[in-house]
Parts: C-alpha cells; sequence; structure tokens
C-alpha cells in the first residue's frame, strides 16, 4: 500500500541512464507508483543504481519477466530502443509507460500503438507538459473561450547545453528529440491539427553531424490558427521552457520552467504522470498522451527536420 492507503503499483524501470536516474528520482515522489526493479545491460550503471536503491537488477526484459514481480513498465532508455522494448513488455500483456518520442519515426509509434491496441494492454507516452499544472490550467482556458479565438500558439524549449555526444548519436536530431515536446504541446493545447509546416535552422551557430543547435519552425493548424516552435541547445538562463498564445479577446505568456527553479516543475510533473499511469494501470481512465498522439508529434517532426535539412548548407 501506498503512503496514502491506495494500491501501490510495482514498476520496472528499463534503463539506468539520465533519464531512467531522473524518473526513478521523480517515483520517490509518487502517490501509488513505486520503483522496484531496473533493466540495464550496461553493468556498471545497472549495479550503480542497484546499490544506490535497493532494487532488483537486470540485464535483459528477458530476464526481467521471467522473475516477475512487478506490475507495469517504464521505458527510459535511449529513445532508438523504444519500439522494440514497447514491443517485447505488450507481447507479455505488461502495462508500458514510455518516454517520449516513443520511437524515432511515426511509423514506428504507430506500429506499437497497434500492437498495445491489439493485445489490449496500456500504453500511454512521457509528454511529462500535459501534467504540469500552469500548462493544464492555460488548456482549459483556451478549451473554454476565454482568450476567445486562438490566433497564435508559441512554444520555446531552450536548454542549458548541448546533450552528450552519444546521447546525440542515438536521439534522433533537434527536431526528434527537442520539437516533439513542442508539437506535442502545440496540439494539446489548441485541441487542433497539425496541416502545415515549415522549418529553417541557425546555420550560424554549430552544426554537428547535420545536426544544428538551434532550429525554429512555423506550422498552420486546421483551425486556422497559428504555432511557432523555437527550439536550442544552448541559453544562458538555464534548461527553460515557456509559452505564449494570443486569442482574439485575450493574451497569456507562461515561463513555466525557467533556470533552476525549473527541475522542481520537471520532476513534480514526472511524478503526476506516474501516478496518472499507475491510477490507470490500477483500472481508472487513462490520462496522459497515447501513442497515437506520439505519432502524430514524430510525424510533424519529420517534417521539421526534412525542411531543416534541405536548408542547410
Amino acid at each position: 500500500m501506498s503512503r496514502t492507503g491506495r494500491v501501490l503499483v510495482r514498476l520496472a524501470v528499463a534503463g539506468a541512464g539520465r533519464m531512467g536516474r531522473v524518473h526513478l528520482d521523480a517515483l520517490d515522489r509518487s502517490r501509488v507508483a513505486s520503483a522496484v526493479a531496473v533493466v540495464e545491460p550496461a553493468e556498471a550503471a545497472r549495479a550503480a543504481v542497484v546499490a544506490a536503491r535497493g532494487l532488483a537488477g537486470y540485464a535483459s526484459v528477458d530476464e526481467l519477466l521471467a522473475a516477475g514481480g512487478f506490475d507495469a513498465a517504464l521505458i527510459a532508455a535511449p529513445s532508438d530502443l523504444h519500439g522494440g522494448l514497447v514491443a517485447q513488455f505488450v507481447a507479455a500483456g505488461v502495462p508500458v509507460l514510455c518516454e517520449k518520442p516513443c520511437g524515432l519515426r511515426a511509423a514506428e509509434a504507430r506500429a506499437t500503438a497497434a500492437a498495445a491496441a491489439a493485445a489490449g494492454v496500456l500504453l500511454q507516452v512521457g509528454y511529462w507538459r500535459r501534467f504540469v499544472p500552469q500548462l493544464v490550467g492555460l488548456g482549459e482556458r483556451i478549451a473554454g473561450g476565454e482568450l476567445g479565438e486562438l490566433s497564435l500558439l508559441s512554444c520555446w524549449q531552450w536548454d542549458a547545453e548541448p546533450p552528450a555526444p552519444a546521447f546525440r548519436a542515438r536521439s534522433g536530431g533537434i527536431a526528434i528529440d527537442m520539437g516533439v515536446h513542442e508539437l506535442d504541446q502545440i496540439r494539446w493545447l489548441s485541441g487542433a491539427d497539425i496541416v502545415e509546416l515549415d522549418a529553417l535552422a541557425a546555420t550560424s551557430a554549430l552544426v554537428i553531424d547535420g545536426d544544428p543547435e538551434s532550429a525554429e519552425a512555423v506550422v498552420r493548424l486546421s483551425s486556422g490558427a497559428v504555432a511557432t516552435v523555437s527550439v536550442g541547445r544552448r541559453f544562458p538562463h538555464g534548461d527553460c521552457c515557456w509559452v505564449e498564445a494570443i486569442g482574439s479577446r485575450g493574451h497569456e505568456r507562461l515561463e513555466f520552467m525557467w533556470g533552476d527553479a525549473g527541475e522542481q516543475v520537471f520532476h513534480a510533473a514526472l511524478a503526476a504522470q506516474a501516478d496518472a499511469f499507475a491510477e490507470a494501470v490500477a483500472g481508472a481512465p487513462p490520462r496522459g498522451a497515447t501513442a497515437e498522439d506520439a505519432a502524430a508529434a514524430l510525424e510533424a517532426a519529420e517534417r521539421m527536420a526534412a525542411a531543416i535539412a534541405e536548408r542547410l548548407p
């Protein structure tokens, strides 16, 4: 039982790298979910997490499935492994919370969605912005008409510094790694689909193996509104995210994640996301992003990446 007396859902975390450790920290704040095991093929990383947290450790999903003792899986492995890991868990009937983007291509996300649906297994994707109270409130005000007819929705995500080269090589590039967050957020907040998209990258900044350090996209939505995306990997204020909405009757700008204080927002949203997933595993209505949402974000991100590539020197 949890501290609140509710059913505690036991999670196995696949991945003991940076994001795996971040999710484990966030699970310490969860009301209804608890980590009981970690799957990590790298022995040193696995041993460090097992020693620090007293979890059961396994080198493969097959070993974990054979041992049992868990209710659901949280996938925090590199993005290029998402599809295969989801497929393994779904085939075994295990509910899955998969980190975004749920694969590197929209077709992969659609395949995982179809597999989960065919097996009748819950699959939620980790777009944690959907659990930030400020953004939830903004979405409700937009849907309720408080801002009037939406004209412009602009989203920014700028990181303090670029990721490690090993991560970058497996992330799919700036549009797939970073852009999917903004593209999903645009669809979620506006309640509209992305129908047109064009993008540019800053060529005056670093471009590493065809992957630029910053990029901008402009989007037309099915509602007729315009949205913009701005993503970058070098920002002096630290890891920051903000959004601005302009409608015919109102305007809002939210710096919902800004510098050092933003880390708490991030961890609180991850914990709330884990709670929603655990509650759905226990029988509550699902909340959060679906694999279909992930596929839509990836499809737009692929278009963003293609537009960027066309214009790079």
